[in-house]
């Protein structure tokens, strides 16, 4: 009797491939066989975010790469995941709890998320750490935040 297996989603912008991101990469990692990663496009991230995205899709999913760790990346446009739900017949969804759980589930599509019986699953938000508060603290100081591995 072969165990099912646990197929991961997590999705975001990763301007700037910080910390929790990797916290977060790495969190997901452990609760599931095969993580999808999907980074949001351009077109979708400055729609959906309230501010400039300093990083191109292909340099972000360029710097997740550099972490060397085992997933697959995908780029999702216009907030569709339902492709790839089905494609990789996700089982869980992860997100960092600086989203509430239940609105969290509205903008990744309920209906989608529950005719899948698809868990969504919010892990511990790293604190004292953003892409906005890299991007304002760039501002205002100048500095170039990247993705480091830790």
């Amino acid at each position: 009797m072969s165990i099912p297996k646990r197929i991961g989603y997590l999705a975001g912008v990763f301007d700037y491939c910080h910390e929790g991101h990797i916290n977060i990469i790495k969190k997901s990692l452990k609760k599931c066989d095969l993580l999808i990663l999907a980074v949001v496009s351009d077109n979708y991230a400055n729609q959906y975010k309230n501010q400039r995205i300093k990083y191109n899709e292909n340099q972000r999913v360029s710097m997740i790469k550099n972490l060397n760790l085992e997933m697959e990346i995908v780029i999702v446009d216009n907030n569709e995941h339902s492709p790839f739900y089905e494609k990789y017949g996700v089982t869980h969804v992860f997100h960092g709890t600086d989203w509430e759980k239940e609105p969290y589930i509205d903008f990744m599509g309920r209906e989608n998320i529950e005719k899948r019986r698809i868990e969504v699953v919010m892990l511990p938000h790293t604190p004292d750490i953003s892409s906005t508060k890299i991007r304002e603290s760039e501002q205002k100081h100048g500095k170039n935040e990247n993705c480091t591995r830790s």
